[in-house]
């Protein structure tokens, strides 16, 4: 078991994705704050997450950032 950081996105309050994970809190802040920084006129609202979370390693796939 392995402590990680999912973050979660949801696009006009609805999940879009749950399954990225990562082993630094600052990594994966830096993509919530990429996600949700857009300068698009009719943008749909974006908000972006990270939770930690407790995970058995060799259940997700070992690429995590």
């Amino acid at each position: 078991m392995m402590h990680l950081f999912l973050l979660f996105v949801l696009v006009n309050g609805e999940l879009q994705s749950a399954d990225m994970y990562f082993r630094s809190i600052d990594t994966c802040n830096y993509f919530a704050n990429a996600m949700t920084r857009r300068k698009v006129a009719e943008r749909p609202y974006v908000v972006a997450y990270c939770v930690p979370r407790l995970v058995d390693g060799s259940k997700i796939i070992p690429q995590i950032y």
